[in-house]
């Protein structure tokens, strides 16, 4: 439980808190690229374990579980990396006025995430209305 001369210090310290929540972001953003490409490279290596004649059953089953485990992480880590982003626009628009948080490096960066992943949620929103109920995509 933090005292109250730490809840003053934090105050304070909005420059930081901010340099800090703008790199969670982007380093989420980053492994979201991760993710997605791990599913990209292992859909190709079970294709290839797939028509390689030495491979048996087994091996072939072993890595449909790392695909499917691949697969799995990509929703989980763009729910964390909302999660971030929505967090780091709150700040943003609640620090806006305390002293020494604009003048920091680190404000346009985060106003750039926060607009960059703003419009690509719309984006996918946008998407996801397009395809008609029981449509296949």
């Amino acid at each position: 439980m933090p005292t109250d001369r730490q809840k003053r210090d934090a105050k304070k310290d909005y420059p930081r808190q901010l340099m800090i929540m703008t790199k969670s972001v982007q380093r989420m953003m980053k492994e979201v690229g991760v993710y997605e490409k791990e599913v990209v490279d292992n859909t190709a290596k079970l294709a290839a374990i797939k028509e390689d004649s030495l491979k048996d059953e087994f091996d072939y089953k072993n890595f449909e579980n790392v695909l499917a485990e691949s697969v799995m992480m990509v929703p989980d880590s763009k729910a964390r990396l909302a999660t971030a982003v929505e967090e780091l626009a709150v700040f943003v628009q609640t620090a806006k006025d305390e002293a020494g948080v604009q003048d920091s490096e680190w404000w346009a960066v985060a106003g750039d995430l926060v607009s960059k992943e703003n419009s690509a949620a719309n984006d996918v929103q946008a998407t996801a209305v397009d395809v008609a109920e029981g449509e296949a995509f």
